[in-house]
């Protein structure tokens, strides 16, 4: 069983799908909760600050280039 959903954020609309089994035995609180946990994951990764790469320090002897340990 497919459920399809979409939930209108500050960050425009979330649309996602739960995949479930025909005899999954959720109730539809848990259903609503698992939907609403999957966009707070998406808020979360949309909110957090972004991760700053630092270039690899290198060292050069004679004109060559080695990555520092």
């Amino acid at each position: 069983m497919k459920i399809d959903f979409e939930y209108d954020t500050p960050h425009g609309v979330f649309r996602d799908a739960l995949h479930l089994p025909d005899n999954h035995g959720f109730s539809a609180s848990e259903i609503e909760a698992m939907k609403e946990q999957r966009r707070d994951n998406w808020i979360a990764v949309v909110n957090a600050p972004p991760v700053e790469e630092t270039a690899p320090e290198y060292i050069e002897i004679d004109g060559v280039r080695y990555v520092r340990a």
